[in-house]
């Protein structure tokens, strides 16, 4: 089984359209003043496709809540991060410029990247 999940008007009931013919998953235009879609579902159906298996086309998804998340939790998700981080000072925040933070470290000695770590700091940034 398949989920179709996105923001609206991204194009995943059109999509479903073209995997299942007969699905008649209503759709609108894409706006030539904005360029974008428009929210068009309202409901979640689940379909059979064709050759096999299902599909599940969701209503799209306007806003996205995480405000619960903390820097420890999103560290979490970058287990190489943060196993570094473990030679962090107590109460380091792992921004940009955090005085003796590990992961610079981690980076300036090559068993890190500044790509990887600029990633993890982009969503640290958006959760602080």
């Amino acid at each position: 089984m398949t989920v179709f999940v996105g923001h609206s008007g991204v194009g995943k009931s059109t999509l479903v359209n073209r995997l299942i013919p007969d699905a008649n998953r209503a759709t609108a235009e894409v706006s030539e003043l904005t360029g974008k879609g428009r929210h068009t579902s309202t409901s979640a159906v689940a379909m059979e496709l064709p050759d096999g298996g299902w599909i599940i086309d969701t209503p799209g998804v306007r806003s996205f809540g995480i405000s619960h998340v903390r820097t420890e939790s999103i560290l979490g998700a970058f287990q190489d991060l943060s196993d570094y981080a473990e030679g962090c000072p107590r109460g380091c925040r792992h921004g940009t410029g955090a005085p003796e933070c590990a992961l610079d470290d981690a980076v300036t000695d090559g068993r890190l990247t500044a790509e990887r770590l600029a990633s993890f700091r982009r969503m640290e940034r958006a959760f602080s």
